[in-house]
């Protein structure tokens, strides 16, 4: 028989040993079964058996669909929120802001039972407030929707949520949703295919938002399956699965987007002159090779034109060859100048007087800088870190972006006009750091949870726990490693490997919040209480210098001052500064008064005397001039300690605090003398007599 090229001869060879033998047996199964073979009933696919599909493989995650361009584009940003009592005061603070709750004089807690899961809950209600833009009680712009109704109090839905461990927050934002008009059967639709990909019935609100250059919608989804059981959204699914299911709606929906339609092209123009980094520069980056990138092909106009734009702002110049030279600071310069863009919408926004007035910058991390508060917020709603603006002594508005738990409870809870420093953030190694480095010069190098409570067994085990999860974070960045029995192996150079891993974070957040005074300078002028005015005065600090606005107050608030304080007897005409005895009369004033209020509100004593250990349930803060105190609630008195924003994560829990040192800084002076600073370490403890049934009354 002739040869042709369809047919094949089989040659037998060795048999080879099946070192997995069911992997036949499954494959043969599963092919039958989707066939209607007797053995489907036996052997179900995974998505039957379970509702659930897989979403990775062992040895990684599958790869993202390519997008095609005439795909319709879709953005969808993700959050998973945690409703332990380490990130409740982080969401708190955070719904606080996007319920435009402004900071007072004093923030009180309801004390009873188990306060943190009802303060969370306020905050979910501040939360729904803010994306259905509440102007006024009871006003919304924006009605709320589910999976069936068109209209929902959100409120209601959200208000068992606080029970479960999580919730998830989603912005779905399509590149043309104006010709999508009503977004809602289009969140639905993504909504319900989330749902189906992870077998369950979600539970979930969204609002859409009409009032920017791109609608999108905000959607809250409950952490909580159908069963009960604590929702898992794998990682995949949350970075890349959503979004694709989301374009190709917006696809079928709209149909293929043309390669060049006016939209597209209006786009493009607009992408030319931005400010900020585009998809342009990145190619324009990409295509570079030791900052040179070679002259365009025929027909990308496009990058030719962004060229042109970025020779106008000396990110670029042109060769004699042709070629460009681009700047080596072209990436960091333009997400600077996109991130004051965002800043100066953000200021817009929330209405700030005569910001447009203000050159806007931010802040370095090289020097301190006094100036007084103007906004703290979110840049924009996509922003997950807090911004704060001040004006400074020289007629500048400067910002910086928070991030640490510390930094945010501090500056997210003072007022607009409190005189804050943005000061450079120290490079240091942490407690925990020290902590680890002494845990491990007893156990020849070795860190677990186990060895710590072996070698101290009075510690704390949250504490431990925190060392692990730092431990963890620098191992991803390869500075520690981990024994094969789960032990960290640490270095005898650990605080120094700490130290550098701290570096790193400070170039991301190179500034630290200080807040000089709570007080703005028309508070202080006439307050019988020791202020920054009079610390001044006393030339324990120094004035803010400059020509700047804030300048020119400042002065003007200190020859009130200096005058009120002559007329009160403290300061003689001729004093050229003010005395010791007198700051001290106004530091006791302050407090008597502080206790003769509380005393006249609670019908209980106050105590002011802190010792080694304090206990209570932490209830309030109260902002004195002289600094900001924490209320604690004993059960038959209270007790006032200076407070601090680990305090933050504890609203309406029992807490112990152990005084560790003493500092000479200008601090609290509450029964420990002028001038005395304390550190706390604080813990929550668990008690369920102390305090049960008792309800603090807003001061």
């Amino acid at each position: 028989m002739g040869q042709h090229e369809t047919e094949f001869e089989v040659t037998i060879g060795a048999v080879a040993k099946d070192t997995h033998p069911t992997t036949t047996t499954i494959r043969v199964g599963r092919a039958r079964a989707r066939s209607g073979g007797a053995s489907g009933a036996l052997k179900q696919p995974a998505a039957e058996r379970t509702g659930v599909r897989p979403h990775y493989r062992k040895a990684g995650a599958r790869a993202p669909r390519v997008v095609a361009p005439t795909t319709r584009r879709v953005i969808v940003k993700t959050r998973i929120v945690p409703h332990g009592a380490g990130a409740r005061s982080a969401l708190r603070t955070h719904v606080a802001y996007l319920g435009r709750e402004q900071g007072g004089q004093a923030a009180s807690l309801d004390v009873g039972g188990d306060l943190g899961s009802e303060a969370h809950e306020q905050g979910l209600s501040r939360e729904v407030d803010y994306l259905s833009r509440e102007e006024q009680p009871g006003r919304a712009l924006n009605a709320f929707y589910d999976a069936r109704s068109p209209e929902v109090d959100a409120r209601a839905l959200t208000k068992g949520w606080t029970d479960d461990v999580r919730h998830f927050r989603l912005i779905i934002s399509p590149e043309d949703g104006a010709d999508l008009g009503d977004l809602r059967p289009f969140v639905r639709e993504v909504m319900d295919e989330l749902g189906r990909k992870l077998g369950t019935r979600l539970e979930w609100v969204g609002v859409d938002h009409w009032d920017t250059d791109n609608p999108h919608a905000h959607v809250l989804v409950r952490g909580r399956r159908a069963d009960g059981a604590a929702l898992i959204i794998p990682n995949r699914l949350l970075t890349q699965g959503i979004r694709e299911h989301a374009q190709e709606v917006a696809t079928r929906v709209l149909g293929p987007r043309q390669e060049v339609s006016p939209e597209l092209a209006r786009r493009r123009t607009l992408e030319l002159d931005a400010q900020r980094l585009t998809p342009l520069d990145r190619e324009i980056i990409a295509r570079s090779r030791n900052n040179v990138v070679a002259l365009p092909e025929r027909g990308r106009t496009d990058l030719i034109a962004r060229l042109n734009r970025l020779e106008n702002w000396n990110l670029a110049q042109r060769r004699h060859d042709g070629d460009w030279d681009i700047s080596p600071e072209l990436r960091p310069t333009l997400e600077a100048m996109g991130e004051r863009q965002t800043v100066r919408r953000m200021l817009e926004h929330s209405r700030v007087r005569d910001a447009e007035d203000f050159d806007l910058f931010a802040a370095d991390g090289k020097e301190a800088v006094l100036g007084r508060l103007v906004h703290v917020g979110l840049a924009d709603e996509w922003d997950v870190h807090h911004t704060a603006v001040i004006e400074d002594e020289h007629g500048r508005l400067q910002y910086a972006r928070f991030e640490s738990p510390n930094d945010v409870a501090l500056i997210t809870t003072a007022r607009p006009g409190a005189m804050v420093e943005l000061a450079p953030r120290q490079v240091q190694h942490r407690p925990s750091d020290e902590a680890v480095a002494r845990i491990a010069e007893h156990t020849g190098g070795y860190y677990s949870i186990a060895r710590h409570a072996q070698v101290e067994p009075g510690s704390y085990a949250r504490h431990a726990e925190a060392n692990i999860r730092r431990l963890e974070a620098m191992r991803q960045r390869g500075l520690v490693a981990r024994h094969y029995t789960g032990d960290f192996l640490i270095a005898p150079n650990h605080r120094d490997i700490a130290r550098a891993f701290e570096a790193e974070r400070v170039v991301r957040t190179p500034v630290t919040a200080r807040i000089v005074s709570y007080w703005s300078l028309e508070e202080q002028i006439q307050a019988f209480a020791p202020t920054q005015l009079d610390r001044v005065l006393a030339h324990e600090e120094n004035a803010p210098e400059g020509n700047g606005r804030v300048s020119r107050d400042f002065q003007a608030a200190l020859q009130q001052r200096r005058l009120f304080l002559i007329e009160q007897g403290l300061m003689g005409a001729g004093d050229r500064m003010l005395s010791r005895d007198a700051l001290h009369q106004l530091s006791q004033h302050e407090r008597s008064q502080l206790i003769k209020e509380m005393e006249g509100i609670y019908r209980v004593p106050v105590h002011t005397h802190v010792r080694s250990t304090v206990e209570g349930i932490y209830a309030r803060r109260v902002d004195l001039a002289q600094g900001r105190v924490a209320v604690l609630w004993r059960e038959r008195s209270l007790q006032i300690v200076p407070w601090q924003p680990a305090l933050e994560q504890f609203g309406g829990k029992l807490v112990q605090g152990q005084v560790r040192n003493y500092g000479q800084t200008q601090g609290l002076a509450l029964g420990q003398g002028l001038g005395m600073e304390m550190t706390i370490g604080w813990k929550r403890i668990r008690s369920p007599s102390l305090g049960m049934g008792v309800s603090l009354p807003p001061m």
